[in-house]
């Protein structure tokens, strides 16, 4: 390879990346809590991977008892309501928030709620068809989305712990 050839795809990926970064939704997407632990290289791999999709108010994304849309959604503006089968409003989903990680990971579980656009939603969305070529071809970049997702799924269980005690200490008078 001859030395020409070597500036020439450094000078693309600085083109490339400063795309990146002056992109808005990037800069949206730098600013959740959740990236923080990320490091810019990480993040702009994390974002070149996702597409950027819009929802509009009163639309549903996806109902309880679909078959899994084999998609992870993560909230960059908006609000998005949650309710269970029976109709129940228990959450709203915000910027950083995520969903769909669960029918992402295993195509084979239904959604087990319904979601309802409240307020115009601006997300960004992986899909697992990607996901499933990019651990083929680039199973370094996989290996960092996949921590990235785990890093969710912490994050998920970890509230439904904090959760599970208030709910024990009330059930129970304080006693744990």
């Amino acid at each position: 390879m001859r030395i020409e050839n070597i500036m020439e795809y450094s000078e693309q990926d600085m083109m490339a990346e400063s795309l990146i970064e002056s992109n808005l939704d990037f800069k949206t997407f730098c600013a959740l809590p959740l990236m923080a632990k990320l490091s810019k290289n990480d993040a702009m791999v994390i974002f070149s991977c996702m597409n950027k999709v819009t929802f509009d108010a009163g639309e549903n994304v996806y109902q309880a008892g679909e078959v899994a849309s084999r998609k992870m959604t993560l909230i960059l503006e908006g609000k998005v309501g949650v309710t269970n089968e029976s109709g129940y409003k228990f959450n709203s989903l915000r910027s950083g928030d995520v969903f769909g990680l669960f029918s992402f990971l295993d195509e084979t579980r239904p959604h087990s709620v319904t979601l309802s656009v409240e307020k115009d939603t601006t997300a960004l969305v992986l899909e697992r068809t990607l996901f499933d070529l990019i651990a083929l071809e680039e199973p370094k970049l996989a290996h960092k989305l996949m921590r990235f997702m785990f890093g969710l799924l912490s994050k998920k269980a970890s509230e439904l712990e904090v959760e599970y005690a208030h709910m024990h200490n009330f059930a129970f008078g304080g006693k744990v």
